[in-house]
């Protein structure tokens, strides 16, 4: 009931935040969007989504307000304005889209392009550029028409889910405004959280790939940790490692980059990105309590430090081989060094035969105090 009521106090504040000023009949007469899917179903364009109903309390409290009820809504048209037109007719009172969470866009309408309806986000005024974009593996209908139970919408629940994951470092949370920003750049190249129906519940999968913001590939969740290495703001990974005794005892770390270091060059006509990566590493448990050595800690950054560089450098060859796109956004920092070479050279060709580099440095800070070896106090 807390969270629930949280999300209420959310939903009353952007009104109140986002319109100015209000009073009773302005509260009891609008319908605010939460969340939009964008789809495309046979040719024509398909709007769904929810609403939040607030209405004005009992004369008693005159001032107050809550809401009654979040609601699903479907429209269909040839073109965003004829879909949006149904969309609105639909609704008894007038639409306030300026507390909308997250634009949901199934796996059809991003295969065709989203840069149309980015621009269309941006170009109208009641829409927030903070949005979370996500893709979706089933229809966008499909996703808003899943009950929901851990949150007060579907809208929430995906907002709440991608800020918990990106906030440990283990997702990505862009939203339209970056998305715009890198299409404004000349980045043809990004990527996008992509979510699904699993066992009944809505999940977080992995990332997809937008090459001139259309769909081309999909990034499964466990081979994310690579890019979130070099894109999260703070990842927090973990990483498991065994035992050089035993193999069936495994150290299970939570690694932290401390340095992040991202240089470019270019030598003989080829571009050449070098990246060093300083890590701190906590012991968070072993399967098996066994005595660990000096010899035993080094052995373990070492191998800390070889499997994170191994799932980095598989991550930028998978961009550069696979996708032939470089949403790492390496560009940039040859851009800035190589201003009038980069105006001259194909990034894009470049990028695939580029010579990366990657260096990872590992450092034990924490042995969690459940070393055998540790000195009892007591």
């Amino acid at each position: 009931m807390i969270k629930i009521s949280r999300k209420l106090v959310i939903i009353i504040l952007s009104l109140i935040l986002l319109t100015g000023c209000w009073d009773y009949e302005d509260v009891n007469n609008k319908s605010i969007t939460i969340s939009i899917g964008v789809d495309r179903v046979n040719n024509m364009i398909e709007f769904s989504g929810e609403k939040a109903k607030i209405t004005a309390s009992s004369k008693k409290e005159e001032g107050k307000a809550q809401a009654a009820e979040v609601y699903k809504v479907l429209a269909y048209g040839k073109t965003f304005e004829e879909a949006r037109k149904h969309f609105d007719a639909e609704s008894p009172y007038p639409i306030f889209s300026g507390a909308t969470r997250v634009v949901v866009f199934g796996t059809r309408f991003a295969k065709q392009g989203i840069e149309p309806y980015l621009n269309r986000v941006d170009s109208l005024y009641d829409y927030r550029k903070t949005l979370l974009t996500v893709v979706s593996r089933e229809p966008a209908k499909q996703i808003f028409d899943l009950k929901v139970e851990k949150d007060i919408s579907v809208g929430f629940l995906i907002e709440d889910m991608l800020n918990h994951l990106s906030k440990k470092g283990e997702a990505l949370y862009p939203n339209i405004g970056e998305s715009l920003s890198e299409i404004a750049s000349g980045n043809t190249c990004y990527i996008l959280p992509y979510i699904g129906i699993e066992h009944n519940v809505i999940a977080y999968l992995g990332l997809v790939v937008m090459k001139e913001s259309k769909l081309i590939g999909i990034i499964d969740i466990k081979d994310t940790d690579g890019i979130l290495y070099l894109l999260s703001k703070k990842p927090i990974l973990s990483e498991a490692i065994p035992s050089s005794k035993n193999e069936n005892n495994i150290y299970s770390f939570r690694t932290t980059p401390k340095k992040r270091k991202i240089e470019a060059s270019y030598e003989d006509e080829k571009v050449v990105i070098n990246i060093n990566l300083d890590l701190t590493a906590e012991l968070l448990y072993q399967y098996y309590m066994e005595k660990i050595s000096d010899d035993e800690i080094k052995n373990m950054e070492k191998k800390i430090s070889e499997k994170v560089r191994n799932s980095i450098a598989s991550s930028i060859k998978k961009a550069q081989v696979e996708f032939k796109c470089d949403y790492f956004n390496f560009k940039k920092h040859f851009k800035v060094k190589y201003s009038k070479i980069f105006e001259k050279i194909d990034w894009e060709e470049k990028f695939t035969e580029a010579e990366v580099n990657v260096n990872v440095k590992t450092k034990m800070i924490n042995m969690n105090l459940k070393d055998p070896n540790a000195k009892k106090k007591f």
